[in-house]
Formats: C-alpha cells, sequence, structure tokens
C-alpha cells in the first residue's frame, strides 16, 4: 500500500470494539497478511494476522463484541526495542487496515498462554489490534479535519521548549493528535531546536509502544524517519 494512502488512513481511523458479522473478504486477508509479512521483514518482529480469534470471547466480551479476527504484534522478548517497533509497525498495520475499509482497536494485557495464539517460547506478546467492519456509527473524511474527534493535546502542549517550529514540525504534531494512544494519555513529547525534532517519553512498557505509533504518525506528516529510543531523533527525508 502506498504512503498516501496510509496517511490518508490518519484521519479516518477510529477505535471499534463491536463489530458485524460480515467476515474479512480472502483478497483484504491476503494484503494484510503480505503487509504483515513485509513489515516483520523489515522489523524482526513476528506479527501475525489470526482468524476466528478466542480470546476476545472469552477475556473482553464485555468491552468488544463479535470480534472474529486479529492482528497478535509480537516479536521477539530479547528484542531491545520490541515495545516501540510493536507501536510503531502494529499502527502501520492498523492504518493499512483502515484504508482498506476496516475497523480496528488496539488492545493490551494478553499473554503468550492466552487462546489463539501461536506463541513461541523465546516471542512475548505486546498488544493484540481486534479487525474486522464496524457495527458502530463512525463518521470521517479523507481530508485533515480542524480539530480531532477527541479530547487530544493541543499542539503547544506536545512541543517543548521552542513553539515557534517550521510547518512541517507543526504538521507532524498534529498528525499526532490523532494517534491512538494508552487511555488517550499522550505522553510522548516533541523538542525542536536547530532544525533538530526529538522525541521523548517518560519510560513504560505501553508508553514505548505509545512512542512508536506517535513516531509514525509524525513521520507521515512530516516526511522523514525517527531513530529507535527515547529520546529519538528525526531526520527529514
Amino acid at each position: 500500500m502506498n504512503r498516501n494512502d496510509v496517511y490518508d488512513a490518519v484521519w479516518k481511523r477510529r477505535s471499534v470494539r463491536k463489530y458485524t458479522d460480515k467476515p474479512i473478504e480472502s483478497d483484504k486477508v491476503n494484503a494484510l497478511r503480505g503487509s504483515i509479512s513485509s513489515l516483520n521483514e523489515a522489523s524482526g518482529l513476528t506479527m501475525e494476522f489470526a482468524e476466528e480469534f478466542e480470546s476476545f470471547r472469552t477475556v473482553l466480551t464485555v468491552m468488544f463484541k463479535n470480534v472474529r479476527s486479529a492482528i497478535v504484534v509480537k516479536g521477539r522478548t530479547d528484542d531491545p526495542h520490541l515495545r516501540e517497533k510493536c507501536g510503531y509497525y502494529g499502527e502501520q498495520m492498523v492504518l493499512e487496515a483502515t484504508a482498506l475499509g476496516l475497523g480496528t482497536c488496539w488492545v493490551a494485557g494478553f499473554n503468550k498462554r492466552s487462546g489463539s495464539l501461536n506463541t513461541k517460547d523465546d516471542e512475548t506478546v505486546v498488544c493484540v489490534i481486534s479487525i474486522g467492519y464496524s457495527a458502530e456509527e463512525i463518521s470521517g473524511t479523507s481530508s485533515i479535519p480542524d480539530a480531532p474527534y477527541r479530547k487530544t493535546k493541543s499542539i503547544s502542549e506536545f512541543l517543548e521548549g521552542n513553539t515557534d517550529v517550521p510547518d512541517w514540525v507543526r504538521a507532524g504534531v498534529k498528525s499526532v493528535q490523532f494517534a491512538p494512544t494508552a487511555m488517550n494519555s499522550q505522553k510522548t513529547r516533541f523538542q525542536y531546536a536547530d532544525g533538530l525534532v526529538t522525541a521523548h517519553i517518560p519510560s513504560g512498557k505501553l508508553n514505548m509502544v505509545d512512542l512508536g505509533i506517535t513516531k509514525l504518525h509524525f513521520e507521515l506528516a512530516a516526511g522523514g524517519k525517527f531513530e529507535l529510543g527515547s529520546p529519538g531523533r528525526f531526520t527529514k527525508g
């Protein structure tokens, strides 16, 4: 999927917890599996697409309804950047699924012993992403909206230090306003000085997932690439 389709999905994505009975068509499943394979090769992760995902039916039936499929976001336990990578590459799958007309939701709290998880002893399941056709009423447009659909920190709250920044930095942070984070906590902060952007976040397992997600959103809007870690420097592309 091309970058423009993924970037366009930033403004359409919503967290979906209720799904219809409609199965995902085989061509879309194949497209998702192809992207997962490519991203695993690029990242060293071991993400998988799982059909008939029983874990949601036994663990999260109160919050989630009719989850048929999921993306298991996982990788080698000894990877020092495992959680950030899972956030970054898992969110890419979320946006690709959105571009295909599918709903998704990030979920933490699974472990390698949960049902439906084909996990090796040297792997850690960081998160699971539910996926399917939304049964919820969701409005969306391909144009960039003036404000996020939910409560969010302001652009100035995301930026530390000099808030007199170029348009590409402001565009990157605006995209971050639409990024999903644990409990909508939005803890990632950006600094701009002498033409250099850095991103950092307090330590914590889910925080590192959020860091990966927000870095991707910034990159898609600003054009460039962050290095791994907190703080991570951004190179404008």
